[in-house]
């Protein structure tokens, strides 16, 4: 019963609050994402009455009423959540060169936490109409080497098959940033450049110097369109899968790393990268990773496809923003490895000052960044699909949202879970 009244107290609050999140005043987002943050739903009674260590299942969001639902896609942990809009981004192929039934190529898709649903921000690049697209001049490249519609309005043409941990959310401009997508319109170095769909266009569209490659997509939440500037950025190596990527709002800067290129700075303003390489990094690459904004840190995992773990290894490494330095504290606790991006997801719970490590098929551990110590694991819920994991950490309603589908699958369901209440 005070589970249930909480709960309803919980939902009243945010119902009073009409629309939370957009400040009273902002600029409202367009496009696509118009309209948010949603009202809240019931569904939200449920997560509002976890206790300690619970789960809940949401069940199947409501499909875009155009476009269906943001399928499944493996080594794609990370979903990019957006504050102020009470949701996040799921995004990367999944399935190498994975065309959906409906024709559609590489989608990238909104979860509305609010209203439990999928909103479509981009439905894919239609393979089957894609040649005579080109043909007729829907689609062309423009002076930067990117493929554009016939307005000259950015097209996004394909992620290197997953996004991993390549994608983040700027809340100061309120751009959804990913950076784990192809070249532009007509450079062969990605998944599907031989596919028969993608050749029957290539012929039609005017070959021009690329000068997008390496540097992220941005979609405009208040705008709704993406762009993507051209700019200068060091070689990053390392593939989409081996690279961490977040915004940092202490610096108003984008943050990448890769093990074998090292870490670059990208300023927000000018587009320009700085590279750098401060010495204990961890090796490897497909990490796991999260940003703790208390402290203005990133925590990330070992890694894989890297030598054996060394005895004197501890299992998580801490880039320290200020300091611009590395360290990798030994092991303390339980300690349990950090899932890389296919195998779970690693989450800063702001309200509880922990790092929620979240292992697929395993179970679920905590890290105490103030301690450095481990809780002992804890398993999942009995009945929870062996599917791919994808999620993110909504501080505004305390709790870890999962999304569990397998790869290209439509099937997928929403958990939520919660580690602590709030301490009154």
């Amino acid at each position: 019963m005070r589970d249930r009244r909480s709960a309803l107290l919980f939902l009243a609050v945010l119902l009073a609050a009409g629309s939370p999140g957009v400040a009273p005043g902002a600029e409202a987002p367009k496009g696509a994402l118009a309209g948010l943050p949603s009202s809240p739903g019931p569904h939200l009674q449920k997560i509002a009455a976890l206790g300690d260590g619970e789960w809940v299942n949401l069940g199947a969001p409501a499909p875009d009423p155009k476009w269906g639902v943001g399928r499944g896609r493996s080594w794609s942990c990370k979903l990019a959540y957006a504050p102020e809009l009470r949701g996040a981004f799921l995004c990367g192929a999944g399935p190498h060169a994975y065309i959906k039934p409906d024709g559609h190529y590489d989608d990238i898709f909104f979860y509305d936490l609010n209203a439990h649903r999928w909103i479509a921000v981009f439905p894919g690049v239609n393979t089957r109409t894609f040649g005579e697209d080109c043909k007729n001049g829907l689609l062309k490249v423009n002076d930067d080497g990117q493929l554009v519609d016939k307005d000259g309005r950015v097209v996004p043409l394909a992620a290197r098959s997953h996004s991993g941990q390549t994608h983040t959310y700027d809340t100061d401009r309120r751009m959804w940033i990913y950076d784990g997508c192809a070249p532009g319109g007509v450079d062969p170095d990605w998944w599907s450049a031989k596919s028969p769909w993608f050749v029957a266009g290539k012929e039609h569209l005017e070959a021009k110097a690329d000068k997008v490659k390496d540097q992220p997509l941005y979609y405009n939440t208040l705008t709704g369109f993406f762009e993507r500037p051209a700019g200068k950025k060091p070689p990053r190596g390392g593939g989409a899968r081996g690279e961490a990527f977040f915004y940092l709002p202490s610096k108003k800067a984008l943050w990448a790393y890769s093990s074998d290129k090292g870490m670059q700075i990208g300023d927000v303003a000018t587009g320009a990268w700085t590279a750098t390489k401060p010495k204990g990094a961890p090796p490897g690459s497909d990490f796991g990773a999260c940003y703790d904004g208390k402290r203005d840190r990133i925590y990330l995992s070992t890694g894989q496809y890297r030598s054996p773990i060394g005895s004197d290894e501890g299992n998580v490494y801490i880039y320290d923003v200020k300091s611009n330095a590395w360290s990798n504290p030994p092991n303390k606790g339980p300690a349990v490895l950090l899932p890389p991006s296919n195998a779970g997801m690693i989450h800063y719970d702001s309200v509880n000052d922990k790092v929620v490590i979240l292992r697929a098929e395993k179970g679920v551990s905590v890290w105490d960044p103030a301690t450095e110590t481990f809780e002992a694991e804890k398993p999942l819920p009995s009945g929870m699909p062996k599917v791919c994991w994808h999620g993110f950490y909504a501080p505004e309603v305390n709790a870890h949202i999962i999304y569990l589908s397998n790869d290209g699958s439509d099937k997928g369901t929403i958990w939520a879970y919660r580690y602590k209440r709030a301490a009154k």
